[in-house]
């Protein structure tokens, strides 16, 4: 009955934040934790930071790299779903650390990639994360120098790993650095939400994993998701909580609501104990995925058909102008009736003109400043006129003192 209340006083705190950010939309998140960042996962916009770029090591967060890893060796056909792993001694849970995240494997079980993968992602099982490292590299120490080469080419210079689980406190990154490698993530491995990070529970073992003639040390285990918000805040679907002593409370979260995914990076968060910390965690992750839901949106901008630009000492007078597609920005709801569009043509443009050269930006801005611009080519060829056109172009040159910015739009 107490377990009851308290999962229902958790749901009734993680729903408050909520509308309170909706009434109060220009007040940021007073977080607990001592580094945060949030992230808009399409367009790649930094909504809220706070001490991004200090250096916590990401305890089981960790484990995130360790199934990117796993993820990829799948795609070039190294390893399998099904494929079926032998337990050894090392990946044993009674060779863990006490007080260790287990999924409770033992020497001689029979499991497969895809569930060792659900063992790490849900009751986040350091066991099963020498056992994936071991399948993949043959040994931990040479899968964690994969890990770092990953986190090199991806061009994390903050994050650093010691192992593959997490355990270790030289295991270093930023909330920062963090946040980019899980967006990435995401865009890579979309499947992982569904069949990972959004599941409740994990029962391990199933009798297929016990060889003929064995038992199990405690029999079938069904433990929770250690991400609380799942099934709790609706639009969580993953994807990682970490605890050391070194550490404190973290947790990477991500949520999904009408289409547009957020991901946010908590670390360091207090606690006296693993129930208050996760409750302050959890409390904090809401908080910021719904400021970042009510407060923000990403809005397309559409400049419609560019105007044309004049063209001196050429055949022509005007040159036809295009863009490239417009990405998305993630922008304050209250601004978007104050975004502006202007063609910046910073020098006038004199034939001969080649089709897709560039002659100027279209710059994107909100109350005077540019949030993003994009390249101007020339949307056909122009040849140089008569030497008579060429002189007159240059008088016309002299009288028009063209503006550099012009108003987009036929």
């Amino acid at each position: 009955m107490k377990k009851i209340y308290c999962s229902f006083i958790l749901f009734l705190v993680l729903l408050v934040p909520v509308f309170q950010v909706s009434a109060e939309m220009d007040i940021e998140p007073d977080l607990n934790c001592k580094a945060a960042v949030l992230l808009d996962a399409d367009t790649g916009t930094v909504i809220f930071s706070k001490n991004s770029d200090l250096e916590i090591p990401p305890a089981s967060m960790t484990k995130l790299m360790t199934l990117h890893l796993i993820y990829n060796d799948i795609a070039r056909g190294v390893l399998s779903k099904t494929q079926i792993i032998t337990i050894g001694r090392d990946a044993d849970f009674r060779s863990l650390p006490p007080h260790s995240s287990l999924m409770f494997l033992e020497k001689g079980q029979r499991v497969s990639v895809m569930d060792l993968m659900r063992g790490l992602a849900v009751p986040s099982g350091n066991d099963a994360a020498i056992a994936l490292a071991k399948a993949a590299a043959g040994s931990v120490s040479a899968f964690v120098r994969l890990m770092n080469k990953e986190a090199e080419r991806l061009g994390l210079k903050s994050i650093h790993f010691d192992d593959a689980s997490g355990l270790s406190s030289k295991n270093r990154v930023t909330a920062r650095n963090f946040a980019a490698f899980c967006a990435y993530y995401i865009h890579k491995h979309p499947e992982a939400m569904k069949e990972l990070h959004s599941l409740k529970t994990f029962t391990y073992p199933k009798k297929t994993n016990i060889p003929p003639g064995g038992t199990s040390a405690y029999g079938p285990i069904t433990q929770r998701n250690r991400n609380n918000l799942i099934g709790v805040y609706s639009w969580a679907d993953g994807l990682k909580t970490g605890y050391i002593d070194e550490s404190g409370y973290n947790i990477a979260v991500t949520a999904q609501k009408n289409g547009r995914r957020l991901v946010a990076v908590l670390m360091g968060g207090p606690g006296k104990n693993a129930g208050e910390g996760s409750f302050i965690r959890a409390v904090d992750a809401v908080n910021l995925l719904s400021y970042g839901f009510y407060r923000f949106t990403d809005y397309t901008v559409n400049p419609g058909k560019l105007k044309p630009v004049p063209v001196y000492g050429g055949k022509e007078n005007w040159l036809s102008v295009v863009s490239p597609p417009i990405k998305k920005i993630t922008i304050p709801r209250e601004l978007t009736d104050e975004i502006s569009i202007s063609l910046d043509i910073p020098h006038p443009v004199m034939a001969p003109v080649s089709e897709k050269g560039e002659v100027g930006k279209l710059l994107i801005s909100i109350r005077g400043k540019t949030v993003a611009s994009y390249p101007v080519t020339a949307g056909k060829s122009i040849e140089k006129g008569s030497l008579l056109k060429q002189f007159v172009d240059h008088v016309r040159l002299l009288l028009a003192r063209p503006d550099r910015c012009r108003k987009v739009g036929s």
